[in-house]
């Protein structure tokens, strides 16, 4: 199993971010010998498609479109753009449809996503069925992750996002299988040691990890254990939770979404 269609988004607006939006895509996309499709588009949803009239907009795409195909050509990447005046809907739709016939997406997240990074990051994760890696600006991808941890919770999310990172998984030096113990319940079979010998043989190098939650949410004894075992990537499972849900018992789902995590982190649905 490989990656070779990778996704991603670039917002014209932010030209000075540029080199962080294109690096992990395009590190990926070398290490695998893959094609990488942006999407270019003002993560503003609420403005207006660009109109022939509207040069201003119309050039900040170009410009932007120059600047991945010059990152992308460096590293002698097969890719191509695709401008919002394509797009007949909504921008997490289109990126939602574009992603159904792509293996991967990647996301840079350049500050606490607003409401339109927020539209985008759920219609990749929850409406796409493939696996999305969202990557903070200061922690870019240069090559392949060499350390992941992965989230085990015997859950099908958690099933997803562990197949969709297993390319990913299978090229690490090591991969650290966490488990908070306290948090649920396994039944045999679901135990992190059966998928740490279901990881061994497709390959990659897996360990064992059991936590303990205590006090803390799920997400940040995660990143706890993320930062011990000087991980490079996290892979967890997304799960869509009530509002009520999320304000009583906590989403790790919603933690990661709402705010800027301090590793990458690979999610599915």
């Amino acid at each position: 199993m490989t990656f070779t269609s990778i996704l991603t988004h670039l917002d014209p607006a932010l030209a000075k971010e540029a080199e962080a939006a294109t690096a992990t895509p395009l590190a990926l996309a070398e290490a695998f010998s893959a094609h990488v499709t942006a999407l270019i588009f003002p993560m503003d949803s609420a403005l207006p498609a660009p109109t022939p009239a509207d040069d201003a907009a119309r050039q900040s795409e170009d410009r932007a479109a120059e600047t991945f195909a010059a990152a992308a050509q460096r590293r002698a990447v097969a890719h191509q753009t695709k401008k919002r005046t394509s797009f007949a809907y909504g921008n997490g739709e289109a990126f939602a449809d574009h992603l159904r016939v792509s293996d991967l997406a990647v996301l840079t997240q350049h500050g606490t996503p607003g409401i339109a990074a927020q539209i985008l990051q759920h219609a990749a994760i929850f409406d796409s069925g493939r696996p999305v890696i969202l990557v903070p600006h200061m922690r870019t991808f240069s090559g392949l992750p060499q350390r992941i941890l992965v989230a085990w919770d015997a859950s099908p999310a958690s099933v997803r996002a562990i197949h969709g990172a297993l390319p990913l998984i299978q090229g690490a030096a090591e991969t650290v299988i966490a488990t908070v113990t306290d948090d649920k319940e396994f039944r045999p079979g679901q135990s992190g040691i059966e998928l740490a010998h279901l990881l061994a043989r497709h390959g990659a190098k897996p360990r064992f990890m059991a936590l303990q939650r205590g006090g803390a949410g799920v997400l940040e004894r995660l990143l706890s254990a993320a930062a011990d075992t000087e991980s490079d990537m996290l892979v967890m499972g997304a799960v869509r939770h009530s509002p009520l849900h999320n304000l009583v018992l906590g989403s790790a789902t919603a933690d990661v979404l709402s705010g800027v995590p301090r590793l990458p982190v690979l999610l599915a649905a």
